[in-house]
């Protein structure tokens, strides 16, 4: 791997790791949501820091070029980020149904006690 793809990686998972960082401190982000993130980017750094490991894991899976296990491996990256993220939003949209069926109990208790007040 050329030296110039080298230090733009490096740079880059550096500035991604402490963009994410800034999100979690700004509480724009969740420390829950981040982690894979900053787990990312870390893999990045140790792929930019070793370029050889990448060779060598490709070479052992059987990919033939370290390339393309780059671009296998993110792909899986992404799914299983984008799997993470269907599962929180299918979490978050039962709770959604939740808190808006207790909403709508609790606003016709209000109407049904208000109606109770005025006879």
């Amino acid at each position: 791997m050329p030296l110039i793809l080298r230090l733009v990686l490096f740079v880059f998972s550096l500035v991604f790791f402490f963009a994410v960082f800034q999100l979690v401190r700004k509480e724009r982000l969740q420390l829950k949501y981040s982690l894979m993130w900053m787990v990312l980017s870390i893999v990045v750094l140790l792929c930019a820091v070793f370029p050889n490991a990448v060779g060598a894991v490709s070479k052992a899976l059987g990919v033939g070029v370290a390339s393309n296990f780059v671009f296998l491996a993110g792909f899986v990256i992404l799914i299983g980020i984008c799997l993470s993220l269907s599962v929180i939003v299918s979490w978050q949209a039962k709770d959604i149904r939740c808190l808006v069926q207790q909403v709508a109990l609790l606003n016709k208790r209000l109407e049904e006690d208000d109606r109770r007040g005025v006879d």
